[in-house]
Formats: structure tokens, sequence, C-alpha cells
């Protein structure tokens, strides 16, 4: 999803546009969830990005990819299949998810820049933008703010060992993205999530009334 902010060049909306993001396992859901709560519209790409993996053009545009072995026998599309195709780690299975996400980014863009025009024209306190690769993509643009969640390293990895993930499975999830110290750097602010969840919420709201003062 690199083609462009999804916002244009008009004055700054009274909705401000909040990008969220963190390692895997450092609560970034948590915050959205607790964002959300507070009255914001939660817009996660990749659940957008999934549900468009029901609708039947894309199907059938899948189908003309990669064949009629992904579809089930009820029409549906075989996730689990699909995912075979494209997360493998040869020059193939990359060039197979490249195409996968030329079907569903530029989708996936358009339901997002309907729903952050719906939030403003509702007038909606803020929105969470929830992007993979949100910075690396050029979503960074569409942000007011982005807020970086921060997990300290022993901490971090128990929360990786919880979810069962090792250290080759992060470094293959990070290959592709800035290092965390850069984003952190290119982020507005950074969230400290060393405490327990509670403590992380707090954190959350004073954030956002500091957010939300500036405006």
């Amino acid at each position: 999803m690199s083609d462009g902010p999804l916002t244009d060049s008009t004055p700054v909306s009274s909705t401000p546009i909040i990008g969220v993001i963190g390692p895997p396992c450092s609560g970034k859901s948590t915050v959205a969830r607790h964002l959300e709560s507070l009255g914001g519209v939660w817009l996660n790409a990749d659940e957008i990005a999934k549900s468009q993996l029901s609708e039947p053009d894309v199907i059938h545009e899948l189908k003309s990819l990669f064949g009629d072995s992904i579809q089930m026998a009820d029409g549906s599309l075989s996730r689990s299949r699909l995912a075979d195709l494209v997360f493998g780690d040869d020059e193939s299975s990359h060039t197979r998810l490249r195409q996968l996400e030329g079907v569903l980014h530029p989708r996936t863009r358009t339901i997002l820049q309907s729903e952050i025009a719906k939030a403003k024209s509702d007038r909606r306190p803020f929105v969470i933008l929830d992007v993979p690769l949100l910075l690396e993509s050029d979503y960074r643009e569409t942000c007011d703010e982005v807020w970086c969640l921060q997990v300290d390293p022993d901490r971090h990895q128990e929360l990786l060992a919880s979810r069962g993930w090792d250290a080759e499975e992060l470094e293959r999830r990070n290959a592709r993205q800035w290092s965390w110290e850069r984003k952190r750097l290119a982020s507005t602010r950074v969230i400290p999530n060393n405490g327990t969840e509670e403590e992380l919420r707090r954190l959350v709201e004073s954030e956002l009334a500091s957010t939300l003062q500036s405006r």
C-alpha cells in the first residue's frame, strides 16, 4: 500500500487520525481497543483485507491468478491453501504474495478512505488507523500522529514466547520493515508497555488527552 496518502490537502479536520504501530505482542491491539472504547473509530486494515476474501469478485480474481484449487466445494476461499501459496520463502511465493496484495490493497485503501470520510462527516472525536507497515507504506502522511508501542527486550521475549514465536519467526516478520529504532524516531509519541494492562490504559488516556488538547 504505497500509492500515496488516504486524504487530500484539505484543511486539518477536527477528527484527528492516530496511527498505532508496535512490534508483535507489544500491546497494539489492546491500545487500539481501548481507544475505541473512548469514542474513537478503529480502522483495522488487516481485518478489512480479510473481509475482502469473502467477496465473489475477489475470489474470482484470485482464482484467475492462482487456480481453482484455492476455492472450496461451497464456493468460499480456502485461506489455508492460499496461505500455503503466498507465505513461502522462495521467489515464487514472494511473487504470489505481491499478486495477492495487488488485489487486496487497493480495495482496502478505498474502504479506509470511505471510513475516514464518514468519521469526519460524523464528527467522531478521532480515528485509530491500524495498518501493517504504516510508516513503510506512506500511511504516515494520512496520520496526524503516530503512536509507537515499546516493550523492554526481556519482557518482549516473554510475550513472544507466550504466543509460540521464536527469534527466527520475529526476524522473518521484521525483514520487510524499518528497524523499530527508526520507527520510534519517526513517531509522534512512544508509549512504553512494561507494566500492567491497567497502567497501559491510563497512559493511553493521558496521551489521548494531550493529543486532543493540542488540536
